[in-house]
């Protein structure tokens, strides 16, 4: 065999490569998936953690606009005197005010009264005050009188969560026979929304439940609204 032979055999593309040879680079690529595969068993919990909390962090951020858009709506309901000077009857007992469950009511929308004596309940009082997103089982109101702006606590009561996972502590100034036209009140809404716990126990919660209490706060001076005719006790 010439010398012009022997190069191109030694260097002929379709031969097949020696054992040695498919052996060693065999190895490397097996050896690169399995390192690819310790490396993504020991980032994968970091990396959806991260995911986790960033769209935690989106939702809270969501349902804490709409709770305060919530909370705004619900202000101007007692700033204008409509919860303080609310007539319903319990059969042919008239009552002036709403009480705190009728209130919490109003602002999901589901208030039921009886708007003239011995009639039937009705359910009308405007619409839910909530985002489609917000459940009214989960909501809390929180309203206290301040005598005035300056003195006024917007600081969140004491709160602690009961075993059922429930909020107490929460307190409503305004019930039949109040006199609160022109009066400083503090308006509180408060939210438990659940939150995601990720795979190294991140959680954004801060109730034993692992919600998160979201609180919108206003401060409210009410107007000099007249009470209505009939009115049993002031409003």
């Amino acid at each position: 065999m010439d010398q012009k032979a022997s190069f191109c055999g030694r260097f002929d593309p379709s031969r097949r490569p020696d054992a040695p040879a498919r052996g060693f680079w065999w190895t490397v690529l097996i050896g690169d998936e399995a390192g690819a595969s310790i490396e993504f068993a020991l980032l994968a919990p970091m990396f959806i953690a991260v995911l986790l909390a960033i769209m935690n962090t989106v939702l809270i951020y969501l349902a804490q606009e709409g709770l305060e858009s919530a909370s705004e709506q619900a202000s101007r309901l007692l700033l204008t005197g409509q919860i303080q000077t609310f007539q319903s009857y319990n059969g042919a007992t008239q009552n002036t005010g709403m009480t705190a469950a009728q209130f919490k009511s109003a602002i999901c929308g589901t208030l039921s009264y009886s708007a003239s004596a011995n009639a039937s309940t009705q359910t009308s009082f405007g619409g839910s005050l909530l985002p489609p997103f917000l459940d009214c089982s989960s909501l809390y109101v929180n309203v206290v009188p301040a005598s005035s702006f300056t003195s006024s606590n917007t600081t969140p009561p004491t709160l602690s969560v009961d075993a059922n996972g429930n909020i107490v502590g929460t307190s409503f100034s305004v019930q039949s026979g109040a006199t609160t036209q022109n009066q400083v009140l503090v308006v509180q809404l408060l939210y438990l929304w659940p939150t995601v716990t990720g795979p190294l126990g991140m959680s954004m919660g801060n109730t034993p439940a692992g919600n998160r209490i979201l609180t919108a706060t206003e401060v409210i001076n009410t107007e000099g609204y007249p009470c209505p005719p009939g009115t049993v006790g002031t409003c």
